[in-house]
Parts: C-alpha cells; structure tokens; sequence
C-alpha cells in the first residue's frame, strides 16, 4: 500500500469518526427560563413591501423589555427598537425621528407587527414536566391563550389565536439555559421574521439604562404616524 493510499484511508477514519460524535442531549430544568439576554442577531424581514435583511444587537429583561439596534454593512445604526410593557418607541438616527405609543397603534403594513410578539416570543420556559413531548393548549399573558408544542421539554412551536407562529430550532445550553438560536416568525399579518442569534450572553446583569431611547434633539412622532415604507428600510 503506497503513502497516498495510506493518508487517504486515515483521512477517511478521521473523517468517519467525526461524524459519528453527537454533541450531549439538552437536559432542560423545568422551570428554567431566559430573564435576560444580551447577543449580536441576523435579521431577515419579509413583508408585502419587500425584504430587509441586516445585522443588529439586541438585549432583553424579561418579562416585556426589550432594545434592538439594527445596523448598517457599514455598522452605522439604522433602526434603534425599545419596548416596555404596551408600549414601542422606534428610532431613526439619521432622520432625527422616533416614533412612540401602544403596540395596537401599529399600522397595518408598516412592516413593524413583529415588534408587539416579541415578549410572547421570548417565553420559551420549558415543560413543567421533564421531557415531555406533545402539543398543550394554555393561558398566556400577552396573547390570551396559546397552543405549545414540545420536543423532549423544549418549546418548539407556538401558535396565538390570531394566527401569529412562531417557531424554535438550534438549541443549545448556555449558562445553564437551554437557548433556541433560530426563531422563524410568521405574522397574522404574513409577515415572515427570521432571528438568528451569536454568543448570546443568558441570565447576566444588564446596564438597564441600555433600555431608555436617547431622544434629545429627536422629533417624536406617534406610532400610528409610522408609514408603511418606514425610513432606513
């Protein structure tokens, strides 16, 4: 047997071996839960008007807050998102305009209807009951009630009552939190949201100042002002 024959057959051992390793199974504590998140996020919009894509930052506390920088290739800031409660504050920098209000000031075809789920989307608890799989229908704070589907605990599915899913997927363990990586969203509204998150930090202190919009020098408009083509997009 020559050397190149030799190195190919290693090669191949190598290769088989690695694909034989599977990483552990997630073993999710009941109960546990994500009450803050800090990562760097891959967002992809697909709505009537077109399609946006980008880059952003974006942290969380739970149960309704939230702040999501979405910038530009060049790593200027575009859209600046702050939520509490009912209430959305978006920013545009470089117009020097925010818009302000209740999430139901939303109009429709702004493009901006993922916003108002994103604390339902974020109660990703697992089972009560360790490793159950199976779809439960149950009450749910921000949209009434809920249809849950689980996989070995984890939440893999989730449907409102107005037709709003959502979807888990890429879970891993971080800080001892099991974590979906990839969210897919899909509005009453047909609007198609994909949410990927890197190195996300779970369950670590927050600056809560990160969750006040800056808006000196800034014109605030009210969100039912929001036009359905909103600036930066």
């Amino acid at each position: 047997m020559n050397l190149l024959r030799v190195v190919t057959c290693l090669l191949f051992l190598f290769i088989s071996a690695c694909a034989t390793v599977q990483k552990p199974p997630l073993v999710p504590v009941p109960g546990s839960s994500v009450d803050t998140l800090s990562s760097s996020v891959s967002l992809s919009l697909r709505t009537a008007g077109g399609t946006v894509s980008g880059n952003g930052l974006m942290t969380y506390r739970r149960p309704d807050q939230f702040h999501f920088v979405m910038l530009s290739p060049f790593g200027s800031t575009v859209l600046e998102a702050f939520a509490l409660g009912d209430r959305l504050t978006l920013v545009y920098p470089s117009q020097a305009v925010a818009y302000s209000g209740r999430f139901e000031e939303l109009p429709q075809g702004s493009g901006m209807a993922g916003w108002r789920l994103l604390r339902w989307v974020m109660d990703t608890a697992p089972s009560v009951m360790a490793g159950m799989s199976g779809t439960i229908q149950r009450s749910n704070s921000v949209v009434g009630s809920e249809s849950v589907t689980f996989a070995s605990g984890l939440v893999t599915h989730k449907t409102a009552p107005t037709g709003d899913r959502v979807s888990y997927g890429a879970y891993e363990m971080v800080n001892g939190v099991p974590f979906a990586g990839k969210l897919e969203m899909l509005t009453m509204d047909n609007d198609r949201i994909l949410l990927g998150f890197q190195e996300p930090e779970v369950n670590l202190a927050l600056d809560l100042s990160d969750f006040t919009p800056r808006l000196k020098g800034v014109k605030i408009l009210p969100l039912s002002a929001l036009p359905v083509a909103a600036p930066g997009e």
